[in-house]
């Protein structure tokens, strides 16, 4: 044994090559190892040396030999596969015979996003499949065939697509992202990375509280049944655990199969992966719902507002509306343009409509307000003038009294037969309504008489408390707000529709 093999091993390893001296003898082929780090195994034996290594033959050396011998197998093998007279690509396996079964299943490395305007959504994906073709099969039972794809181009295989996909692609960065084994018995795994965008119809009846279901659907683009049939490889269809999406949050994903039925082209056999999608609903109680609510709330400040504080109120009126519509506009542009109201469309208009009853309750207040003040103007007009006809009649019957007996006959004389004047108190000015019965007042209003309605008109406005108003509308309109906000969330929240099992299929 060299002196330098000794050193260099470590000590366990030199107690054991001391045993082996001790017990065999130096005739005796021994293990020594040589070098430090990845350390090379040589086998020494006396008898068998060279020139090279010194009587040392590595092991790695003899796994060589036997890896080139496999591969060369193997490459005889595949050559006969493709080679012989007997293998056609253009033919599935087992022509004439049964139909092939094709085997598959999903791993979706991320979902998202999902695009509500277009109506699709997009998806990367591990993509299997699995068929036996029996030409494919050799002897080695130990031997799994991993090849390039290239060896793909050369063997059948199905010719899938996506029927509700918009566009996909594969990877190809830095190589190829597909994976291409044989079986011994001749089964053949397929695996490829996809990115795909598929359409998915979607409904928005309950947006931004709605749930969706996106389907996949995919089959054999020429083979009918009698050729191919697809069927789920244990029903799997899996999501990465770490894929989250933005917007939505997925409750689930379920699979399915379907026979699409036609007799121009015979019958096809596809596989549908569908994933349940529950839409978050923070972002828009956030942006949309909250400030609505803040919004309309400040549109009842004007209630304590002076009535006649014109400016102010018709400024806080008309900025509520605005906020109120530019809200509405901002999430138009992110949905498509569909036919009915959604739950987001009800929301706004419910708060659009109490933004604007409170400046319509100003207006009709104010209106009010002007009317009372121009009829009280009008009475105080008429106190006066009856003070001033009262007056006249009183100095006037003063005046005739304090008139000597011969300046009151020649009064009477020249002016008729004198009566003195009625005293104050005994003028009486009539109301034409109340002095009418029910049923005269009633024919007055169907004939349209319009001395008659606008003294009435004008007596109700003078009735009317504009300050009373404005307190009946400070509860009002909170209760029945929140009345209908509780209407509105029980009713959407609980509501579990939504969710779309459509699937558009070809003919």
């Amino acid at each position: 044994m060299p002196l330098s093999c000794y050193i260099a091993s470590p000590y366990p390893t030199r107690y054991l090559m001391l045993l082996a001296l001790f017990w065999f003898g130096t005739s005796a082929p021994t293990l020594a190892i040589e070098g430090s780090g990845s350390d090379e195994i040589l086998i020494y034996d006396p008898h068998a040396g060279n020139k090279n290594t010194g009587g040392y033959s590595t092991v790695y050396d003899a796994r060589k030999r036997i890896l080139e011998e496999k591969r060369m197998n193997l490459t005889k093998t595949l050559n006969r596969f493709v080679n012989e007279s007997n293998y056609d690509k253009s033919l599935r396996p087992g022509t004439g015979g049964p139909p092939v079964l094709v085997e598959s299943d999903i791993y979706a490395l991320s979902l998202g996003p999902i695009v509500e305007v277009d109506m699709e959504y997009h998806l990367d994906v591990f993509f299997r499949q699995r068929w036996t073709d029996p030409r494919l099969a050799y002897d080695d039972p130990y031997e799994i065939l991993s090849l390039n794809t290239i060896m793909l181009e050369r063997i059948w295989y199905p010719d899938t697509y996506f029927h509700n996909g918009k566009k996909s692609y594969g990877h190809s960065i830095t190589t190829p992202n597909r994976l291409f084994r044989i079986y011994p018995n001749g089964n053949v795994l397929y695996t490829q990375r996809l990115t795909i965008i598929a359409e998915c119809t979607m409904h928005f009846e309950n947006y931004p509280m709605d749930r969706q279901t996106c389907p996949l659907v995919f089959g054999s683009n020429s083979f009918s049944t009698d050729d191919v049939l697809y069927n789920w490889h244990n029903d799997t269809v899996k999501v990465a655990p770490e894929s989250e999406l933005s917007q939505f949050e997925l409750m689930n994903t379920a699979t399915g199969f379907h026979t699409i039925r036609s007799d121009r082209i015979g019958d096809r056999s596809v596989l549908i992966a569908y994933f349940h999608l529950k839409r978050h609903l923070g972002y828009f109680l956030i942006q949309i719902y909250i400030p609505c609510i803040l919004i309309t709330v400040l549109s009842w400040v004007s209630f304590w507002l002076n009535p006649e504080a014109t400016p102010a109120r018709v400024a806080l009126g008309v900025m509520t509306i605005l906020n109120i519509t530019t809200l509405g506009w901002s999430i138009r542009d992110t949905l498509p343009k569909v036919s009915y109201a959604k739950a987001m469309d009800w929301y706004l208009a419910l708060c659009f409509t109490f933004v604007l009853g409170s400046l319509i309750e100003f207006a009709g207040v104010n209106y009010f307000s002007k009317r009372r003040m121009s009829v009280d103007g009008a009475g105080n007009r008429r106190s006066r003038l009856e003070e001033e006809e009262e007056g006249g009649a009183v100095e006037e019957e003063e005046e005739i009294q304090m008139m000597p007996l011969s300046g009151r006959r020649k009064k009477v004389r020249y002016g008729g037969t004198y009566q003195a004047p009625a005293r104050a108190t005994e003028i009486v000015y009539e109301d034409p309504v109340e002095q009418e019965t029910c049923c005269r007042a009633f024919i007055h209003c169907l004939k349209g008489n319009a001395k008659y309605k606008g003294y009435s008109f004008s007596r109700s406005f003078s009735n009317i408390d504009v300050a009373a108003v404005d307190r009946t509308c400070r509860v009002a309109f909170p209760s029945t707000f929140a009345l209908l906000n509780l209407l509105y969330w029980v009713s959407y929240l609980s509501a579990s529709g939504g969710t779309s099992m459509k699937v558009s299929l070809p003919e």
